[in-house]
């Protein structure tokens, strides 16, 4: 039988990126994969190896070199999925001889609760909707879309005010998802949320800087004119709240409430269940209430939630 030569050069190890990238469907995974491949390929040119002919060894120095530079668990298994996937793909096309990523230790992924993200609870998330009313429309709409509607932070900034059709409680508004549109039907308090934001606009963005530009044209409130806005809510102990955590209850609410693992991975956008599932971790019942749910990750009741700065002298950048 024929053997395929192997051709281990730099040449056919950029052709070969770009075809393998071209394989999958989200631009955040080909992101990531690709920035894990470029490093993998420096780390290679700094100790004079050739990637397409690296053996285990090879790559077990590589994995004790990003842990040296402070990689975590979940970051490791990130580039291990990505190297694995391209050695295997590389192998497929004849571009290299084995998969050595198969004889590597990876990092074990933990039970229980593997997300790190803080759950919120139900009087966490009631106190930061509640201080989002107060300090800006923008914040209020932006936390009740994450909460009680699962979207994406950038898909609310991406989207206009002509978006939005209805009135509470049936009220819609059109997202960007993945290269398509999608309708989402809107959580009465977040419709209302929604129309405050906008105000008497009938089109512009939605979410608009306050930053005084050059032309009268409003600017679209940018991600991190928004971290901006989420940095206003924070714990007590100073410790901010984070977009993931306002996502993650809305998942962890709709889990418990009976929803199954690929409806709620198609509400929050994902490409499969391994999310979900981290996120919806099983837990033992608290002890202090009979009436905990059973269905998520226990409940981190933090501080009341507080202002780091007084909003009339804030300034939103864009």
């Amino acid at each position: 039988m024929a053997v395929r030569r192997v051709v281990p050069t730099s040449a056919v190890s950029a052709r070969l990126v770009d075809t393998w990238l071209a394989g999958h469907e989200s631009a955040n995974t080909r992101s990531a994969y690709r920035t894990d491949l470029a490093m993998f390929g420096r780390w290679c040119a700094q100790h004079h190896s050739v990637p397409l002919a690296a053996d285990t060894a090879t790559l077990a120095a590589f994995g004790l070199a990003r842990q040296a530079a402070g990689d975590s668990d979940v970051t490791m298994r990130r580039r291990w999925s990505s190297l694995s996937s391209f050695f295997q793909y590389a192998v497929h096309t004849g571009n290299a001889a084995s998969n050595p990523v198969d004889g590597v230790d990876r990092p074990v992924e933990l039970s229980g609760n593997p997300s790190r993200t803080t759950l919120l609870s139900a009087d966490a998330v009631d106190a930061c909707l509640a201080m989002a009313a107060l300090l800006d429309p923008r914040l209020e709409a932006l936390v009740a879309m994450l909460v009680r509607d699962g979207i994406k932070l950038g898909e609310a900034l991406a989207i206009d005010v002509d978006d939005i059709s209805g009135r509470p409680p049936r009220t819609s508004v059109t997202i960007r998802r993945n290269g398509k549109t999608r309708r989402v039907t809107l959580d009465e308090s977040t419709a209302r949320a929604l129309r405050r934001c906008a105000g008497r606009r009938t089109d512009q963005p939605l979410f608009i800087s306050d930053h005084r530009a050059r032309t009268r044209t409003p600017q679209r409130l940018s991600r991190f004119g928004a971290d901006h806005l989420l940095r206003q809510l924070r714990y007590d102990n100073d410790e901010r709240v984070t977009a993931n955590e306002l996502r993650r209850f809305y998942i962890t609410s709709q889990h418990q409430s009976g929803a199954a693992l690929d409806d709620l991975r198609d509400d929050a956008g994902l490409s499969d269940t391994r999310g979900i599932t981290r996120f919806v971790a099983k837990h033992q019942p608290s002890p202090a209430s009979s009436a905990t749910p059973t269905a998520a990750a226990t409940p981190i009741e933090p501080p009341a939630i507080n202002v780091r700065s007084n909003p009339r002298r804030r300034r939103t950048p864009t």
